[in-house]
């Protein structure tokens, strides 16, 4: 008996932990249905918060950039900002990742993560840009 309840609640995990990915596309996509109720940036700031943790970076990063049309007067968008940035250069587009770390910094530039999104804006602005006068 425990070992069938065991093998069902392996099941059952794996089984949940394969629906995660779609589960959190769904609380995005019912977020942007609705852009003016006042929950839908803190759902679209929830299924971030998971795509990130579960490394899904480019999806996350298509939502992270979707979010920043669609909210920009949230609260949330510096978050917003930042998992563009962060998303893009954990999913190896560097450039995208210049481009949200300068404008976050742009736009925040007092903000907790400022100095963070600083310091990875440099590093990528020195790796990827090259000197075209040599």
């Amino acid at each position: 008996m425990i070992k069938k309840l065991l093998i069902f609640g392996v099941i059952a995990l794996i089984i949940g932990m394969a629906l995660v990915p779609a589960w959190t596309t769904k609380m995005a996509e019912d977020g942007f249905k609705e852009p003016d109720k006042t929950a839908s940036p803190e759902n679209v700031k929830k299924a971030l918060k998971i795509k990130m943790y579960l490394y899904m970076y480019p999806e996350a990063r298509k939502m992270a950039e979707r979010a920043v049309i669609y909210f920009p007067e949230s609260q949330e968008f510096p978050y917003f900002i930042y998992t563009a940035a962060l998303s893009s250069e954990k999913s190896n587009a560097p450039l995208a990742a210049v481009h949200w770390y300068g404008y976050f910094i742009e736009l925040f530039p007092k903000h907790e993560w400022a100095n963070q999104a600083q310091n990875s804006y440099n590093k990528l602005k020195g790796v990827h840009t090259t000197d075209t006068k040599n």
